[in-house]
């Protein structure tokens, strides 16, 4: 199971701010080290740093979009994916 610490960002927020903070789980609920992929449904406007999903470029448009996050463990044979949305509020 893949989760995100936040579903929101500013349209204000600067080139590489953190959106959110992504965590790869196993079955058992531990934590597992992991790198992290989006598909190309993220439209360039959203990409990964490490284990945070991060604004690409700054004046990200209001809206709703649709991230595809694709995890695999480092160490255990683990693959995982998650769909979130994330809302860019103008604020």
């Amino acid at each position: 199971m893949i989760i995100i610490s936040n579903l929101t960002v500013s349209s204000k927020a600067a080139a590489n701010a953190v959106v959110g903070a992504l965590t790869l789980y196993d079955a058992a609920g531990t934590v597992r080290a992991a790198n992290f992929m989006l598909d190309t449904a993220a439209a360039g406007f959203f990409g990964i740093s490490g284990n945070n999903l991060v604004a690409v470029r700054a004046s990200v448009p209001v809206g709703l979009y649709g991230v595809h996050v694709c995890g695999n463990a480092e160490n255990v044979a683990q693959t995982d994916e998650a769909d979130f949305i994330i809302t860019v509020t103008a604020t």
